[in-house]
């Protein structure tokens, strides 16, 4: 790929770390002086917020229910536009949502980058351009139901669909809960000679399994705590859901449950899942889809269920390369990958040749050719990364039915998942392990997320232990932490929005041909790093070329040219064709405009009044 598309790029590259110091210290902030971003919201608190942030910026927002959840809450969306600038639908479109009920850093995220926008509009010029050029369409939290669960230990509601996972004609009746009382429901040993589990040798808090040949040590059996709810001897067996959305129910490449768990009887089984399709489908100006997630601070993109080498559109792969390793440029992140190669083959460190991660250095290795001509960032030798081991090949993480990848495959959108957060990688080998987990707990959370065992008398089970992580999905962060990860995760998404196509009238040229003849030569130009299509909507055959209409008023007469071109469809950072007029000029005495407009689906639209005379 040319190094001038390189060095284009490389001009939007700004940092965004105003709210951390040079030492790491979060500098605190409120959201309309209320809203802090330490700790994470329920649902009547996140409404709260959406509505009172509409309320505080009617000119920029626009707050609507997606749909109802199972319990009948409403999935709220955030549209930002500014109508000054255009309508919603004639602007490039970025859509950002969660979707996980565990990953509530994720959700803070949004919430984050909401307040962010609105927060710097008219006070930085990068957020206000992107206010202006773009609509966002922003839904921090899609399984609104699950969350609630999540985060405060019980049923959100009547479950629409419950479960008897013990078969005893029963629902939902017997759930883990906080029997010593200390606000958390985790873990509960006991010991067992028939016990899989023993305590480590590393650290007494960290439990390991036995070796399957071990006898005569002092071993244990494990249980979520809680107690015997039903009487049938059996603990927490049969809980209430905390989970109701999966990212397996979408339609692209979807595989049923026996194949992929959480793939559903059928693609959109999920009536959130369906909402958001129905809406991305009704929505063609979408040109960047991210779906948050955590944990690993990774960035990633299709494939999803094949390898790199099939990947057959290059272009796109190779747009996808780029902007992901600016996307760790600015989050600060370690890895980029695609779904597929992620964390495969199973604990193996993530280093491979089509992956970009940052090297025990810190520098940033593997990115496209051009990107960093500096240094030599290439620990493979690849010129562009773009082959891979061959003994990947025939085997990967298969994700059937994802978000990105219908997004992507069946609609043509530049669309990115991210997983936010992670403990510290104290080695710096790409994987985090319990004893570096606990490293992090000691040692910079003052000891608040791991809970030390400690005796208990137990009504069936008699002396056990309890203790463990305070919350589950690797811990995610508490206090100032989850507002330094929503600034982390906010400064990749504002690079992001920077990538959206953009039309733009280049220089029109007049010339005179004398006798009232003139010739105007126009040309169009799309601003933005991503193309006004996709290689695979392109394929897909699913969007309206770029359109230009002329007009000229009552003075000026087309000799030559239509009134209506399609140009096709126009790269980054490139312009389209020229178009040729040929102009009479009826009164020379008068003046004389050719009115020129230009549009596209994804790009926006632009308009020019033309001179002639």
């Amino acid at each position: 790929m040319h190094k001038k598309f390189f060095v284009l790029v490389s001009l939007i590259v700004l940092l965004h770390f105003p709210f951390s110091s040079a030492d790491g210290k979060v500098k605190k902030v409120k959201a309309l002086g209320k809203y802090d971003f330490y700790h994470y919201y329920l649902y009547d608190e996140l409404t709260d917020y959406l509505k009172d942030i509409n309320q505080s910026y009617p000119q920029l927002t626009e707050l609507k229910s997606l749909c109802k959840s199972q319990m009948g809450r409403d999935v709220w969306m955030l549209v930002i536009n500014n109508p000054k600038t255009g309508k919603p639908e004639n602007k490039p479109g970025i859509f950002l949502n969660q979707i996980h009920s565990s990953e509530v850093i994720a959700s803070m995220s949004s919430v984050y980058t909401i307040w962010y926008l609105l927060e710097n509009y008219g006070k930085k010029k990068d957020i206000t351009k992107i206010v202006d050029n773009l609509v966002w369409y922003i839904i921090p939290r899609l399984d609104v139901d699950g969350a609630e669960a999540y985060l405060t230990g019980k049923p959100a509601g009547k479950d629409p669909n419950p479960e008897d996972n013990d078969k005893d004609f029963k629902f939902d009746e017997d759930p883990p809960e906080d029997i010593d009382g200390d606000g958390f429901i985790i873990q509960m040993r006991k010991k067992d000679p028939k016990g899989e589990m023993k305590i480590s040798k590393e650290d007494p808090r960290m439990m390991t399994r036995k070796a399957p040949d071990e006898t005569g040590g002092t071993y244990y059996k494990m249980y979520s705590e809680g107690i015997d709810n039903d009487g049938d001897g059996k603990i927490n067996e049969d809980s209430f859901s905390t989970r109701f959305l999966s990212n397996r129910n979408y339609p692209g490449n979807w595989r049923p449950n026996i194949v992929q768990r959480g793939g559903g009887k059928y693609p959109m089984e999920e009536s959130i899942t369906r909402a958001e399709v129905d809406f991305a489908a009704g929505h063609p100006n979408i040109a960047i889809y991210v779906q948050h997630h955590c944990c690993g601070r990774v960035i990633l993109r299709p494939p999803t269920t094949y390898s790199d080498k099939e990947f057959k559109n290059r272009s796109d792969l190779e747009l996808y390369k780029v902007a992901s390793a600016r996307c760790l440029e600015h989050s600060g992140w370690g890895l980029a990958t695609s779904v597929f190669d992620w964390n495969w083959p199973r604990g193996t460190p993530n280093r491979k040749p089509t992956q970009i991660y940052r090297d025990k250095k810190g520098k940033i290795r593997n990115a496209p050719q051009g990107m960093y001509p500096e240094e030599d960032n290439s620990e493979f030798g690849c010129s562009s990364c773009g082959w891979e081991d061959e003994s990947q090949n025939d085997r990967g993480y298969f994700a059937w039915g994802s978000s990105i990848e219908t997004m992507y495959e069946l609609f043509g959108i530049f669309s990115l998942a991210d997983e936010h957060w992670n403990p510290p990688d104290y080695n710096k080998d790409g994987r985090v392990t319990e004893k570096e987990r606990l490293k992090w707990n000691d040692e910079e959370m003052e000891g608040k997320m791991f809970i030390d065992w400690h005796l208990f008398k137990h009504p069936t089970l008699g002396d056990v232990e309890i203790g463990g992580w305070r919350r589950r999905k690797v811990s995610p962060p508490e206090g100032e932490l989850i507002q330094k990860e929503c600034e982390m995760g906010n400064n990749y998404k504002i690079y992001l929005a920077g990538l959206a196509p953009q039309l733009k009238f280049g220089e029109a040229k007049v010339t005179d041909k004398k006798g009232g003849i003139y010739q105007v030569d126009i040309t169009v130009e799309n601003k933005g790093f991503l193309p006004t299509a996709t290689e695979q909507a392109q394929k897909l055959n699913i969007l309206e070329p770029v359109l230009l209409e002329v007009e000229p008023t009552d003075n000026v007469e087309i000799l030559l040219g239509e009134s209506k071109v399609k140009l096709g469809h126009i790269k980054g950072n490139s312009e389209s064709k020229k178009i040729t007029y040929m102009l009479r000029v009826k009164d020379s005495s008068q003046k004389a405009v050719l009115n020129a407009t230009v549009r596209s689906q994804k790009a926006g639209r632009d308009s020019k009044k033309i001179l002639i005379h």
